[in-house]
């Protein structure tokens, strides 16, 4: 009974250890990661690396890359040419531009290697034989589980996936047999909103979805919708409108990004970055050589050469030192994340 109460607990202890946020830096030439409270997680020691993904991250060592887990132990040795993230305890992995991929020891799971590949999904991975040949699904373990007769291929949501054979569209099973088919209307347009013009000539402009002209054609480019809200840039100052095309700000800022989840949208005026909120109100001064978005409360600004990381209100919470910051704060566990929440129109 005692050991498996110290199971569960060490079970418990290791998924709050995974649930952690860190961020990796560069400090003193080498790279490591700190927790919010800016004490060190992982000490630097490192070449280079990436954020944790699901507890697993990528580390490199002359010109090569390995992975390290959340104890900063090599698990995969800094052999392949590049590690992608990992799914199904399988990690894709490219060496002398041909894929496969390793499990969590670092082993092949197939002597076979493809001109192409995608990531596991639900025990099941696409691959390419040949750079004119067709596209197959592979298992865990490297064996082939449909015919090689797909010209384009989607992951597998549980059960099925979405397959093109000679521009037809079907939906297969585990085993690749055909079990329905899709009718794609290429000409149908559910877009709310839609570019007219040339980006290039800075004749841009929107229509809505009836047709009518919203903003004249006279911009370079425009952002994704966030909240009915989106940034546009003007002859290159950008500013802020909504859907209906009412200028919110004008264009005044040299830079201006997607707002974070905090409400807080970086931007630039001459060569120093704040932070303003949807309302074009400045919540955090132009103080900062260069800025990075809010993620979990945090964001990373550079001042005087070095980075650091602030709050909402701008106060520095871990004091610029470093020189430079791989990525935001996020969980050891965590999968890949968009760094902000946008509408694809």
């Amino acid at each position: 009974m005692k050991f498996i109460i110290l199971i569960i607990f060490s079970l418990l202890i290791l998924g709050c250890a995974n649930q952690k946020l860190v961020a990796p830096v560069k400090f003193e030439g080498k790279y490591g990661f700190i927790e919010k409270d800016g004490n060190w997680h992982l000490e630097p020691k490192f070449d280079s690396i990436r954020n944790f993904t699901n507890g697993f991250a990528d580390s490199y060592k002359n010109g090569k890359v390995g992975v390290i887990n959340a104890k900063g132990e090599l698990v995969i040795e800094h052999k392949f040419d590049f590690i992608g993230n990992i799914y199904d305890n399988r990690f894709l992995v490219l060496l002398n531009d041909k894929y496969n991929f390793v499990d969590l020891k670092g082993e092949l799971i197939s002597s076979e290697f493809y001109y192409d590949a995608e990531d596991f999904s639900n025990g099941l991975a696409p691959v390419k034989h040949s750079e004119n040949g067709k596209w197959s699904y592979i298992n865990k373990n490297g064996i082939l589980q449909t015919d090689t007769i797909y010209d384009y291929v989607n992951d597998f949501d549980k059960k099925h996936a979405k397959v093109e054979i000679a521009k037809n569209h079907f939906i297969i099973n585990r085993k690749g047999q055909i079990i329905d088919t899709i009718n794609i209307d290429y000409q149908k347009n559910t877009r709310k909103l839609r570019l007219i013009g040339d980006s290039d000539s800075g004749t841009l402009g929107r229509i809505n979805r009836n047709g009518d002209t919203i903003m004249k054609g006279v911009y370079t480019s425009f952002g994704y919708v966030q909240s009915d809200k989106f940034w546009y840039n003007k002859r290159g100052k950008y500013g802020l409108a909504d859907t209906t095309g009412t200028i919110l700000i004008e264009p005044i800022y040299d830079y201006l990004t997607y707002f974070s989840d905090n409400g807080l949208a970086i931007t630039k005026k001459g060569d120093k970055f704040g932070y303003i909120n949807a309302n074009g109100v400045i919540i955090i001064d132009f103080l900062f050589d260069d800025a990075r978005g809010f993620r979990n409360g945090y964001a990373g600004v550079k001042l005087n050469g070095k980075w650091g990381f602030i709050d909402k209100k701008g106060r520095f919470i871990i004091e610029p030192k470093f020189d430079k910051i791989e990525d935001e704060f996020k969980t050891i566990n965590s999968y890949s994340e968009r760094m902000y929440e946008f509408d694809y129109e």
